[in-house]
């Protein structure tokens, strides 16, 4: 799937609403992306996971902002063949607003990415539905994923060129 037809597709674009930026996510960003994590999960991340993410050569992290604000970010970690999405946050004052579409759209153009993999726990139904929306379908299941015995749903993206 082409920019044009994903943009089309999900409608996630509301441009006109906010003065958009993006941004590299490096480690000086790390305690105000915290405090978001914080806001927007059950179970967020530490600080030591977002130290390790940076610090891999492999990691792809961008910010979104809103008047040069941080208001999201993602993490992905990039190999030849995908993308395994870590982590995606918007803060919940900016949910459906289509940020969280912009900030992948923004992940997919600038590295040229085909296919995307998530884990997402079975009883996070909003992220479920989001990923949904973005076109990612299920093809798996990780039983007792996560560290209190929660399955995880495995996700793809896949574009087409």
């Amino acid at each position: 799937m082409d920019a044009d037809a994903y943009r089309e597709r999900n409608k996630f674009y509301k441009a006109s609403i906010m003065s958009i930026s993006f941004n590299l996510f490096t480690p000086k960003d790390i305690n105000k992306v915290l405090a978001i994590e914080q806001l927007a999960y059950k179970y967020p991340w530490n600080k030591r996971q977002f130290t390790q993410s940076l610090a891999n050569q492999n990691t792809l992290a961008h910010l979104i902002l809103n008047d040069n604000k941080i208001v999201g970010y993602s993490i992905a970690l990039h190999t030849p063949d995908f993308t395994d999405l870590l982590n995606i946050c918007i803060h919940p004052d900016y949910h459906h607003q289509g940020l969280g579409g912009q900030l992948f759209n923004h992940l997919l153009t600038l590295s040229e990415i085909h296919t995307v993999f998530i884990e997402v726990r079975v009883s996070n139904y909003n992220a479920l539905f989001f990923y949904e929306k973005l076109g990612f379908e299920v093809i798996n299941m990780r039983k007792k994923y996560y560290s209190n015995g929660e399955d995880a749903k495995i996700l793809r993206f896949t574009t087409i060129d």
